[in-house]
Formats: structure tokens, sequence, C-alpha cells
């Protein structure tokens, strides 16, 4: 299967904008195509969705590993924000892209004028297209984040979220950036057994294109819980929401961002005055104090424990008693008990493997797909109209030729040759529609089949997450890399310069790939020869570009 480079499939989408952009009626497809063009190049986006109030910017925080996305107990993501990687500098501003396509750099100190409810934030947010923020963060360089407002909001203009989880009108509402590549999906575990109003929430924010490629579910805020083991609690019910969404989603998992945050940014201080209250307080006394804020903030030293490092008061609880079980002995165990207890490195490497290692794959398969939603309706449409103008053509044709066996006495022959006229320029409108459909359709194909080699890049990766998955797990990397790599035009040339390829290796897989199809299951089989072909491909390039 040929995987065609971005460079090239942006060139047709070019192509095609260009000489569909002639025809009025194809002015919207057109648009559609050079928007799709621009994101091809861009970086990888992560949408951040769900409804008000669920934790998105907190999540957001905790795994650039920086308080930069505004979290509060307000409403407080009111704007599409793209969070960028960008330089020292640039990390001290951000940048307002207002809607009539100016763009205002402002101190970063002044984000919170774009959130609360009064009139004129409203008045702000109602003019602003989108805020863009920059972090230094290392994960940041080939990915970009979208944090999303919060549907549900109580506030009017907190709803432009609609817009970005509208199917109708998504792609005019970012279309700055493109649809997201892959989605996190952020929902609370609310109490109810059976998890119904959970899977409301997911169904209102679920995006268009979004599946187990390029998808996961994060249960947050878990530890809010009223239970006795929130943790466990949590994983419970993302296990059965897991199989309440079947294969809408990739994975549910629980994470508890405050945790997350606690660990990576929480100032030494903050451990070293509470591991020896831990030690030194009867546990009696502790979980007494803990029952309440205000009880807790009666002792002067615990009080400045809890504002050394804000989170809400059921996180807090969580942490001390989650550091009173464990009684880590350093500060940096400490911050490791805790990250380990959010969730948040089982979301990490999640994001990794299933996301960020396959990112030009998800890329390219969106991009296409996105493509193919315009062009083969427009295909379709060209074909439909060349049909109507030759039967327009024969009726022309077969009425110029009645008038023929009338008495020429009582037939304007200016009548004649206009009926002639219109014949002939209907069957050159037809020559046009059919030559266009045919070219557009010659140069879709090998990009269609692109497509399909991409879809079967996925079905190998979702074939390596199942349980038992039919690859050695030493042979993950090695394929999900490879196919990644081929799926871009730059990454191609990181195989020998970055030397990733060990051309024995591949040979020796090739050969155990062709091997173990020939004595696969029906199932299995397919996705042997696609890894087998995807191998050799690589080690094609692999050769050539060491004879160049």
């Amino acid at each position: 299967m040929t995987n065609t480079a971005s460079s090239s499939f942006r060139d047709f989408l070019l192509h095609a904008a260009g000489v569909l952009g002639a025809y009025p009626e194809f002015r919207e497809a057109t648009e559609r195509l050079r928007r799709t063009a621009e994101k091809v190049e861009q970086p990888f986006n992560l949408a951040v969705v769900g409804r008000m109030k669920a934790g998105k910017s907190t999540l957001i925080n905790s795994l650039i590993g920086e308080q930069l996305a505004i979290s509060d107990v307000e409403e407080a993501t009111a704007t599409l924000n793209w969070i960028c990687h960008g330089s020292l500098a640039q990390s001290r501003e951000f940048i307002v892209h207002w809607r009539d396509g100016s763009a205002e750099p402002r101190p970063l100190q002044e984000l919170r004028d774009w959130t609360g409810k009064s009139p004129e934030v409203i008045e702000r947010i109602q003019k602003t297209a989108f805020l863009r923020l920059f972090s230094q963060a290392d994960r940041l360089r080939e990915i970009q984040v979208i944090d999303t407002p919060g549907t549900g909001s109580a506030v009017e203009a907190h709803e432009t979220a609609r817009d970005f989880l509208n199917p109708e009108i998504v792609e005019r509402s970012i279309q700055e950036g493109g649809k997201a590549d892959a989605i996190v999906y952020v929902v609370p575990p609310v109490g109810r057994e059976q998890d119904e109003e959970t899977l409301a929430l997911f169904e209102s924010g679920r995006l268009p294109n979004s599946g187990p490629y390029n998808s996961v579910c994060v249960l947050h805020k878990w530890d809010g819980l009223q239970v006795d083991d929130p943790a466990a609690n949590a994983r419970e019910k993302a296990e059965r929401l897991k199989l309440q969404l079947g294969e809408k989603v990739a994975d549910v998992i629980p994470v508890s961002a405050p945790l997350a945050l606690t660990a990576k940014l929480a100032p030494d201080e903050f451990f070293a005055l509470l591991q020896p209250l831990l030690d030194q307080t009867p546990v009696g006394e502790l979980e007494r104090s803990l029952k309440l804020d205000a009880l807790w903030d009666k002792d002067s030293i615990r009080k400045k424990i809890r504002g050394l490092h804000g989170m809400p008061w059921a996180s807090f609880k969580l942490v001390v008693k989650r550091l009173l079980k464990d009684r880590p002995d350093r500060t940096d165990v400490a911050r490791s008990v805790l990250l380990e207890a959010s969730g948040l490195p089982r979301l990490e490497s999640f994001l990794k493997d299933r996301f960020f290692s396959q990112a030009s794959i998800i890329k390219q398969f969106h991009s296409f797909q996105q493509a193919s939603s315009v062009v083969v309706p427009a295909l379709r449409r060209l074909d439909r109209q060349a049909d109507q103008y030759y039967e327009d053509a024969s009726r022309f044709s077969s009425l110029s030729a009645s008038l023929h066996t009338i008495d020429q006495v009582t037939i304007d022959q200016e009548t004649i040759e206009w009926l002639r006229a219109k014949e002939e320029d209907c069957r050159a409108e037809e020559r046009v529609r059919r030559k266009l459909a045919i070219e557009v359709d010659r140069a879709w194909q090998s990009h269609r089949r692109a497509l399909e080699g991409l879809n079967d890049d996925l079905k190998v990766s979702e074939a390596m997450s199942r349980n038992p998955s039919p690859f050695p797990a030493e042979h993950h990397h090695i394929i999900r890399t490879t196919c990644n790599h081929l799926a871009s035009s730059r990454r191609r040339t990181e195989f020998v310069r970055g030397r990733l390829v060990n051309l024995k290796t591949f040979e020796n897989l090739i050969n155990e790939y062709r091997g173990r199809a020939n004595f696969a299951s029906k199932r299995d089989r397919g996705l042997f020869e696609h890894v087998a072909e995807r191998l050799e491909e690589a080690l094609r390039f692999a050769e050539q570009q060491q004879l160049d």
C-alpha cells in the first residue's frame, strides 16, 4: 500500500480547490479543501472537551505541568484557547484573536479579563474568536492543546463551545486551527448507580468523526466522591462506563488532576511541613480535623500548609489521607506517591502510546477523511451536472431536428440556430464537467488508497492494544513508529538521519510477519500482511536514502 506524503496531499488539496473554485456552486467545498490543506502541516491538535466544571483546565494544567489554563470554582474557560509551545518571552503573554480578524498580544496576567459573568467580560468574549497561550513544556513541541469552554454554562456567552461541539458548524467555529485530531472527553463521576447522567454528558459533547482511534474518556474529579475509597470507586465506575460506551472511545481512565498538580507543583515546604505533622499527630485527631475545612484551619500550621498550595478541600483531604497511609520519608517519594494515586501517569502513557506515537497517522487519516467528505460529493455533483448537460443537449438536438420537418416559412431560422448553439454549449459544458471529474478523481484515487492504508495502520494499533494482542509487546514500538514515520514526508527523513532503522531488524521482521500471515486466523491475517508491507516500504525507503 502506498502511503502518500503530506506535501503531495497538500498539493492535491490546493489543486482541487483551485479547479473547483472556478464554479460558484463549489465555493463551500473549495474553502473546506483549503482549510484542510492548511491543517495538514500544522501540529497535532488535542482537544479537551466536556461539561461546565468538569475540570478540563485543571486536567490540562496537570498534563503540561504548569498553571497556565485558568481553573476556578466559576466556569473559568469562556473562550476557545489554543495552548502551543513557545519561548520564555512568549509564555509571559497571550494573543487575543478577535472576530474581526485582528490579533493583539496581552500580558498573561490579563487572562482573567476573559473569565467571569460581568457584562464587560461577556462583551469581550463575544468579540473574541480564540486565545493563543504559550508554554515551554516539551510535550507541546509537536502538539497543540485546545482548551474548550464547558457546555451547560449558566452564562450564555460561555456556550461558544456549542459551536465547537455541534457537528453542523464545528469546522466554521474553529477554522483557524481545524478540527481536533484527537479528543479527551472529561466527565465527572456522578453518583447514579448506572451512570446514566455520565453517559448523557458524554453524548452531549461527542465530536463528529470521533472514535476509538482518536478519543479517550477521562473520569475526572473522583477525589470528591463521598465514599470510603474514592479511587477504587472511580476505577469501578470507569470500567462500567467503558463497557457502556463500547466502541466510542479507546479507554476510560480515572484521573484526579488536583492530586497530580500537587505532586508536580506544590512547593517543597508543603511536604516539609505536612509530613512531620502527620507523623506527630494522633490519627484520630487528624481524622476529626479532616471532617471540615474550618476545623483543619483552626491550627495555624495546618492552615499555613493548606495555603501553600491551593486545591479543593476534597482533594486536600485525599492528599492527607494518602500520605498518612504511605508515610513517605522524603519529598520526592511523597510526590511520586501522589502522582501515581492521581491516575495521571496512566493517562500520559495512553496519550503517548495511542496518540502521540502515531500522531502523523491520526492527523493524516483525519485530514484524508475531511478531504473525502468534500471530494467524493463534489465528484458525484460533477457527474450529475455532466449528465444533466448531456440530457439538455439531447433535448435541444431533438427539438432542432423536429423543426426541420415543419414548413420553413413558419419557422424563424434564427430559432433553429439558437437551438443548435444551446446544444453545442451544453455539450461543451458536459465535456468540461466530465474532464474535470476525471482529472480530480484520478488524482484522488492514489490518496484514497493512502486513506485505506492509514486506516489499516490504526487497525494494527488497535489490535496491539487488545488483550491478548496478536503482536508481541517488543514489536509494538517499532511497528507504530514505522507506520507513523511513513505517514509524513518530514518524518520519513528521520529513518536514516535519526538512525531509527536497523535494516537487518527490518528484514527479520518482514520474514517473520510474512510467515505469521500464512498461518494466522482470518481476523489477523490482513493485519500481519499490512505490517509486512509497511516494513517493506520502510526498508525500501531507507535503502534508497542510503544510496542517495
